[in-house]
């Protein structure tokens, strides 16, 4: 079945809002989320249809509805989505990141991020951070990114930083050698290519 013949008014709205096409969704109706989660990921679709306790039926393969929290699908398109890995150097410090914007070049991307990372007293109350090593993936980034960061838990480091006037905590900074940080990120780009 064409899912586009099953999408109500509002759904379509909703799509045609967040940028979605019909083929990013799998018609789950009557399915439960440990049936449609496999079935779904097997179609390369990142989305359902199914149902919600407040009658959406748009939800990512987890179950979660995307109407209700727009959120669960930069995160799902995040974690199994493209971009760019990359690993940043401060001073003694590392940060394994990513970036996903799409319409630059990858040394565009990267300027850009290295920017941010500098400004407003920069990233974990350190300036001076600059890209050292950076990959792009096709797929799978954020899965990528999260295994290195687990692989370099023993180096977790969390410093507090300004960020837009707020005060926040840097989750992604870890005290190790550089070649530890390329290594972490190697190996999980092997795990999910």
């Amino acid at each position: 079945m064409d899912i586009i013949s099953i999408l109500t008014k509002e759904e379509k709205d909703f799509l045609k809002k967040y940028n979605l096409s019909p083929s990013d969704f799998y018609d789950a109706r009557g399915e439960s989320v440990t049936v449609y989660h496999d079935k779904a990921k097997a179609a390369g679709c990142q989305f359902v249809i199914n149902s919600c306790q407040y009658g959406h039926r748009l939800k990512d393969r987890s179950g979660h509805c995307i109407v209700c929290k727009p959120a669960y699908m930069t995160y799902q398109r995040r974690e199994s989505g493209g971009g760019i890995v990359y690993v940043a150097i401060s001073g003694k410090y590392c940060k394994v990141g990513v970036t996903d914007e799409k319409n630059k070049s990858n040394k565009e991307s990267l300027s850009d991020r290295e920017y941010r990372l500098n400004s407003e007293g920069g990233y974990a109350g350190r300036t001076g951070w600059r890209t050292i090593k950076s990959w792009p993936l096709e797929r799978n980034v954020g899965k990528v990114e999260r295994e290195a960061h687990r692989l370099l838990q023993q180096y977790k480091t969390v410093e507090n930083y300004i960020y837009s006037g707020e005060k926040r905590k840097a989750q992604e900074v870890f005290e190790c050698p550089i070649q530890t940080a390329i290594d972490a990120v190697k190996k999980s780009i092997e795990l999910y290519k």
